[in-house]
């Protein structure tokens, strides 16, 4: 076996940020553990959703592609079981079988993010053309006074 002098490349140098440079530096330690709630947000849909766990298991494995029986779905709700986190990969497919955006919005609090349900996208993209008409009208209102002079 011959060994063999492997080149470096000395052009490309990774460099390390201090982590007091990080943005989540400003948030406390634990405060984005969201293991328990998004287990609990879990039960809760499927307590409320009206489905047993064999058919929501097996709607899983449908839309998926992937098998999920009635015992993964147990583990991923078990508050107890910390060792069975629910892969994120199924969290769309588990939201639209239960109709409960809860899941989501208990895996994203604390990061400022918010999560639209299908009935509120209506309101905010009207906020987002109120903004625009304001902004419009504004500068509507700067053109005319140029004009104007």
């Amino acid at each position: 076996m011959s060994k063999r002098n492997r080149k470096s490349d000395n052009r490309m140098v990774q460099l390390t940020l201090p982590l007091s440079s990080l943005p989540s530096q400003s948030l406390e330690s634990g405060s984005l553990r969201r293991f328990e709630a998004v287990k609990e947000a879990l039960g809760h849909a499927l307590k409320e959703c009206g489905l047993s766990r064999d058919v929501v298991a097996e709607e899983l494995s449908r839309l998926t592609g992937h098998q999920v029986s009635i015992h993964q779905l147990n583990n991923w709700a078990a508050p107890g079981k910390e060792d069975r986190p629910i892969p994120l990969h199924f969290v769309a497919a588990l939201t639209e079988i239960t109709e409960d955006y809860s899941l989501i919005k208990a895996a994203l609090e604390g990061t400022g993010c918010k999560l639209l349900g299908p009935e509120e996208v209506a309101y905010f993209e009207l906020g987002i053309m109120a903004a625009e008409d304001k902004k419009r009208t504004k500068k509507r209102k700067e053109l005319w006074d140029k004009i104007g002079k």
